[in-house]
């Protein structure tokens, strides 16, 4: 985000980049989806305990694709459907089955979890991929509504 500030400040034609955000909320979920990545990073480096540091990334995975759908929900009711689809397959497939198995055998190591008959460690491996596809799908909704626009 400061290198776009920076590029913008000494590109004046970049400037329309960040007032596309006021028109195009997608490109602000995804800094949000982006910071969210850098924070968890963080959360590990900061908390020793590895089962305290996922449980609080957890909640951030949880709790932050809430928080963008309310607010395109509020924004513009479902009429970004695919997004919201893109949003919930990672939050009810992953984010929530993930923090419950966490919080429900609390002390057991996640290599030990499962959930559906699918590993802990595997579990986390396809939530990984599924974020992306998150992310992917809100790059495609900004980029796509950008060019309208």
């Amino acid at each position: 985000m400061v290198a776009g500030v920076l590029l913008a400040l000494s590109c004046p034609g970049e400037w329309s980049i960040f007032l596309d955000m006021r028109r195009n909320k997608f490109l602000e979920y995804l800094l949000v989806q982006f910071a969210v990545i850098i924070a968890v990073m963080i959360i590990f480096k900061v908390i020793p305990d590895r089962q305290i540091a996922a449980t609080v990334a957890g909640f951030l995975f949880v709790i932050m694709p809430v928080g963008l759908m309310a607010w395109e929900y509020k924004r513009a009711g479902f009429e970004e459907t695919i997004w919201f689809v893109g949003v919930l397959q990672f939050w009810t497939v992953f984010a929530l089955p993930i923090l419950g198995i966490r919080l429900f055998n609390w002390g057991v190591p996640f290599e030990q979890l499962s959930f559906w008959r699918i590993s802990g460690p595997a579990l986390h491996q396809w939530s990984s991929k599924s974020y992306m596809v998150m992310m992917a799908v809100t790059a495609i909704r900004w980029f796509k509504l950008r060019k309208k626009g």
